[in-house]
C-alpha cells in the first residue's frame, strides 16, 4: 500500500472517532457560545461597559503584556488535541486492533508515521476550523454590535502570527501525546504521564530549582505561542536585586520542536519492536 493511501486511511478511522466528533462540537459550541454571548451583552457605546472590542483577540498593552481573546481561546483546543491524540494511538491498544492493522500493512514503522501524519492533520483542521470561526465570529460581532477603534497598524498582522503560532503549537502537543501513547501503549498511561510531569516536573521541581524553568517544556511552549519572552526570576541576590532567565520564542520552538521529535522517535521505535497485543 502506498503512504499516501495509508494516511488517508488512518485520517478517516480518526475522524469517525466519538471523541474527536464529540470533542470537536464540545469547543465549537463554547467558541460560538462566547461570541454570541459577547454580542448580545455589546452595546458600542464605549470601553466602559460590555462592548465587543476588535482589539480583544489581540493586544499588547503598555508594559509590554499580550491580551488575547485568541490565545485563550486556543487553550480549549489545546485540552481537546491532547485527549484526540491519546485515544487516536491508544483507542487501538485498548480495543485490541492494533494487530488487524498490521494484517494488512505489516510495516510498523509505516503505520507509525501514518498514524502520526493523521493525528497532525486533524489537529490542524480542528484548530483552523474552529479558532477560524471564532476569529470570524468575532469580527463580525464588532463590525455590528462593537467597536473596531484602536487597532494598531499591524493588528491583522499579529492577529495571523498568533493564529499561525498556535496552530503549530497545536500540532506538537498532538505528537507528544501520540508519542507518549505509543510508548506507554495506552490512552490513559499518555494521560497520566503528562500529568505527572505538569505536577512532578514543571510545578514541584520548577518552583523549588528556579533556575531549570526556563529550559522546561510549558515555559517554552508558552513563548513561542506568545511570540515574545518569558521571564522566570531565578535568584534574589544579596543587594535586593532579582536575575531573571528568559524562554524566548525562537529558541523554545527548537526546544519544543527537539521534544516533540525525540518523543515520536522513541514511540514508533517501540512500537516497531514490542508486542501489540
Amino acid at each position: 500500500m502506498k503512504f499516501h493511501a495509508l494516511l488517508g486511511s488512518e485520517v478517516r478511522r480518526l475522524l469517525v472517532r466519538r471523541a474527536v466528533r464529540w470533542g470537536t462540537a464540545a469547543v465549537l459550541a463554547i467558541v460560538m457560545l462566547v461570541v454570541v454571548v459577547a454580542a448580545v451583552r455589546s452595546t458600542g457605546t464605549g470601553p466602559g461597559d460590555h462592548t465587543m472590542r476588535l482589539n480583544q483577540l489581540w493586544a499588547r498593552n503598555a508594559n509590554g503584556d499580550v491580551r488575547s481573546l485568541l490565545l485563550a481561546m486556543s487553550i480549549y483546543v489545546f485540552i481537546l488535541v491532547v485527549g484526540v491524540s491519546a485515544t487516536a494511538v491508544g483507542g487501538d491498544y485498548r480495543a485490541g486492533t492494533m494487530g488487524t492493522i498490521l494484517t494488512w500493512e505489516p510495516r510498523r514503522p509505516r503505520v507509525g508515521l501514518a498514524r502520526l501524519g493523521a493525528v497532525m492533520l486533524v489537529t490542524l483542521g480542528i484548530y483552523v476550523v474552529t479558532l477560524g470561526i471564532f476569529v470570524g465570529g468575532w469580527t463580525l460581532g464588532a463590525a455590528l454590535r462593537g467597536s473596531r477603534a484602536h487597532l494598531g497598524p499591524h493588528f491583522w498582522t499579529e492577529v495571523a502570527g498568533s493564529f499561525t503560532r498556535a496552530a503549530a503549537a497545536a500540532v506538537l502537543l498532538a505528537v507528544i501525546t501520540a508519542g507518549l501513547a505509543f510508548v506507554t501503549r495506552g490512552t490513559v498511561g499518555a494521560l497520566i504521564t503528562w500529568f505527572g510531569y505538569l505536577i512532578g516536573v514543571e510545578a514541584v521541581l520548577g518552583q523549588r530549582v528556579r533556575s531549570v524553568q526556563p529550559g522546561l517544556l510549558l515555559g517554552n511552549f508558552v513563548a513561542f505561542v506568545q511570540g515574545f519572552d518569558q521571564r522566570f526570576p531565578s535568584e534574589l541576590r544579596t543587594d535586593g536585586t532579582v536575575v531573571e532567565r528568559m524562554a524566548q520564542p525562537g529558541p523554545g520552538l527548537i526546544r519544543v520542536l527537539v521534544i516533540a521529535t525525540a518523543v515520536a522517535i522513541l514511540g514508533i521505535l517501540l512500537f516497531r519492536r514490542r508486542d501489540v497485543a
